[in-house]
């Protein structure tokens, strides 16, 4: 089905010839049609399905039905994280290039002043996080009154993070008459609960084929723990690999890891909940124009991040929540694109990956590359930074101190590289 077979005004449809869009995607095809119709609705897809247009195109539709509102703050959209509100925001931006409705994205982790006057100057569609917008509500006298069309995209994740209250309130501060559109990647028994509770007489939208994207290549190389790194740093250089997301569990070990990229020449950045919005969104940027081989993250990019025609993902590190592995995979194959994953595999993960295995209903691949089986002797980098412990440790009972235990020990899922070895060595 065509865009232009749909009852859109003339300007979102010549918005979306300008973007490239031709057919409509599944939930495209099936939401649409029940939003204009003045619906509330629950809507679950998999990730890169094409949510965002789903609930925008209906959203801008009706604010340009309702000149008397305009310049008012009609469309709210409540978004988890602030990668995702920002995306938002700038695809609907350029979905009403051709109109005068003006939108924008508010988040923490940003100056408030800049937000606060583009706010003041007046916006037709607010895409926000749940605490910048109570900011503005306590602080500045926000009114969501007028508010005829409330969004919660990601709503699994909005009750993952603990804004089941704030969603609440926020209903409580819009327009009495109003449509509420649910948008989720899972259809849990809570989210289930919550849109029950929260929507009147909804449409149930269910076109999640899978736990896990179809268009998703995955696989799994078995590795040590200790080699981890290592292998990362010559897959990258072997095959020319140019745009690699990598995800580690903790932010120390997406430092460790960026470090050892950095030794081996590979150009990186990390991208964690410590850096700030500005270095957050600077890494993601220097990714996505190429400037930037790897970018390695933490689960904070595992939803939202709409990275176009990423080819691969790569889990260093797998998730301590299983289904935080659906949405990591989810940055690539999107949009109907073919993508990889690959997830690198020790011992002590199998339990893991056995629950990852059972959520998504299929027995992933295992692959051993040659000089990285298991019991594989060490290369010389790992045994010299030993002998060089073994050493010190000697010495120091020689000198009467007590022999003080090994700091050189990388975290789980890394390497040493043999420049760093050397490196450490001198510095003793």
């Amino acid at each position: 089905m065509k865009f232009d077979a749909l009852d859109l005004h003339p300007s979102i449809l010549e918005a979306i010839d300008e973007s490239g869009y031709q057919q409509l995607t599944q939930v495209q095809s099936e939401v649409i049609p029940v939003a204009l119709s003045g619906a509330d609705l629950m809507a679950c897809a998999e990730t890169g399905t094409g949510k965002t247009a789903a609930f925008a195109l209906p959203l801008l539709q009706n604010l340009l039905g309702d000149e008397a509102g305009s310049g008012s703050l009609r469309g709210l959209i409540l978004t988890p994280t602030r990668e995702l509100a920002i995306q938002v925001a700038e695809n609907i931006v350029r979905y009403s290039q051709f109109t005068s409705l003006k939108t924008l994205a508010v988040y923490g982790g940003a100056n408030m002043n800049p937000q606060r006057k583009a706010l003041n100057a007046g916006v037709d569609i607010l895409v926000a996080t749940p605490g910048r917008l109570f900011d503005f509500i306590g602080q500045h006298g926000l009114d969501l009154s007028n508010v005829t069309t409330l969004v919660i995209d990601e709503a699994d994740r909005m009750l993952d993070m603990g804004f089941v209250r704030d969603i609440e309130r926020v209903k409580g501060l819009v327009a009495a008459e109003h449509l509420t559109h649910f948008f989720s990647a899972t259809y849990s028994d809570e989210v289930k609960a919550l849109a029950k509770k929260m929507l009147q007489s909804p449409e149930w939208i269910n076109v999640a084929q899978s736990r896990s994207a179809s268009t998703v290549e995955q696989e799994v190389y078995l590795v040590d723990k200790r080699r981890k790194a290592e292998l990362l740093s010559e897959l990258v250089g072997r095959n020319n690999w140019q745009q690699v997301l990598v995800f580690a569990s903790t932010k120390e070990s997406a430092e460790h890891l960026q470090s050892e990229l950095k030794l081996d020449g590979v150009k990186s950045a990390v991208f964690h909940g410590d850096k700030t919005q500005g270095a957050r969104n600077r890494a993601l940027d220097e990714f996505k124009s190429g400037a930037l081989r790897v970018l390695v993250a933490t689960d904070v990019a595992a939803r939202g991040l709409d990275i176009q025609a990423l080819p691969l993902v790569i889990n260093l590190e797998l998730p301590f929540d299983a289904e935080d592995y659906v949405h990591r995979i989810g940055r690539t194959g999107r949009a109907g694109l073919k993508g990889r994953a690959i997830s690198f595999v020790s011992p002590s993960d199998e339990k893991m990956l056995g629950e990852i295995e059972g959520l998504i209903e299929l027995k992933l691949p295992r692959t051993v590359l040659p000089g990285y089986e298991p019991g594989a002797p060490l290369p010389a980098r790992y045994r010299d930074s030993q002998d060089v412990t073994k050493t010190k440790k000697k010495f120091e009972r020689r000198k009467g101190k007590p022999a003080r235990k090994h700091q050189g020990k990388a975290p789980s899922g890394s390497g040493k590289s043999s420049y760093a070895s050397r490196r450490a060595e001198k510095k003793r």
